[in-house]
């Protein structure tokens, strides 16, 4: 059903498309969480239990759902309808127009919104790198060679990317390490991306912040220079964007540099690189990975982010290059929005 006909339909009979929808909305979030009690599907809807027991109640009399001391799962009959009832949830709440209104602005070949905002629902983060993990298959093949950032936001890519038939492919950390953080350095993403691909991958045993004159002399290396190398020929790019004060806070920059980000009007980093609102690189942090210069040779560039409070982060990088896919939450979609019309 498409969005006109949604629309049509619902100022025919509101009262009924409101009750679609709920039902709908609820069958979805069961089939992402089961099984899932009552009261923890309340919570991620941010409706009444009362509401999700009728609900539910209803579904499992149509045969939709089973009730067990595990909480509530799918049937086979579910199946049947769980595509058309995502997609009427997706469409009732505007997200399809709004991932094409987005996708023509910035520029990507496809943007991807899931509903909520991270900033006030932890959880959403969480349906972010669900969305992300299951496209990323369709931009690899065999012979690929996968780039992958760190951060929580990738971590949550990793952790919801679906196994599948093995993948002749090879993941590289994008960066060296960052933070103290061992499980959301690229290093461990790139390896756990790898194991879920049926793929290989190369490390790169250093911190992302190194002086200029070590990483001469690191990168002479044999096991430096081949994943060094193997970077270059990367045609797949995973990347989380920040914001640049959050980033610069986690890498421990002196007061100076903050003041001198500040001044600049910094405004995000990706790989390593400050940029300001029109997306132009301010700095570069002095560290071992794949270069900023090097990302126009990339075929298909994923960028995931999540939180309103990114907006401006997710715009600005956008601006810089381009997307072959943009995942990221309701928050950040409408918060982008506002900026571009007021920008």
């Amino acid at each position: 059903m498409d969005d006109h006909t949604l629309a049509m339909l619902s100022r025919l009979a509101p009262d009924l498309m409101h009750q679609l929808g709920e039902r709908a909305a609820v069958l979805e979030r069961i089939s992402a969480l089961q099984p899932v009690g009552r009261r923890a599907l309340a919570q991620r809807l941010q409706i009444p239990e009362r509401e999700v027991r009728a609900i539910s109640e209803s579904l499992r009399r149509d045969g939709f759902i089973e009730v067990g001391a595990a909480g509530m799962v799918l049937t086979g009959s579910a199946s049947e309808v769980l595509s058309g009832a995502k997609e009427m949830v997706r469409s009732l709440m505007g997200l399809n127009a709004l991932e094409l209104q987005l996708a023509h602005l910035l520029n990507a070949d496809r943007v991807v919104v899931v509903a909520g905002n991270a900033d006030e629902d932890e959880h959403v983060l969480d349906e972010v790198g669900r969305s992300a993990a299951s496209r990323l298959r369709h931009y690899l093949s065999d012979g690929s060679i996968l780039a992958v950032t760190g951060g929580g936001t990738i971590a949550k890519v990793a952790r919801y990317l679906p196994q599948g038939s093995p993948m002749d492919v090879t993941v590289l950390p994008a960066r060296g390490g960052v933070g103290r953080k061992v499980e959301t350095q690229a290093n461990t993403l790139a390896a756990e991306l790898a194991h879920k691909l049926g793929g290989t991958h190369r490390l790169l045993h250093l911190p992302d912040s190194i002086g200029s004159e070590a990483l001469r002399e690191l990168c002479k290396l044999p096991e430096i220079r081949e994943p060094m190398d193997m970077l270059k020929k990367a045609n797949v790019l995973l990347s989380g964007i920040g914001r640049s004060d959050d980033m610069a806070a986690h890498r421990r920059m002196s007061q100076g540099e903050l003041e001198l980000l500040r001044q600049r009007g910094a405004v995000a980093e990706a790989l390593g690189v400050y940029f300001d609102a029109q997306g132009h690189p301010l700095v570069q942090a002095s560290s071992l990975g794949l270069d900023i210069t090097h990302i126009g040779s990339i075929p298909s560039v994923i960028a995931v982010a999540a939180g309103r409070r990114k907006a401006e982060a997710i715009l600005a990088v956008a601006r810089h290059h381009h997307h072959a896919l943009l995942v990221m939450d309701e928050g950040a979609a409408r918060a982008i929005l506002a900026l571009l019309r007021h920008g």
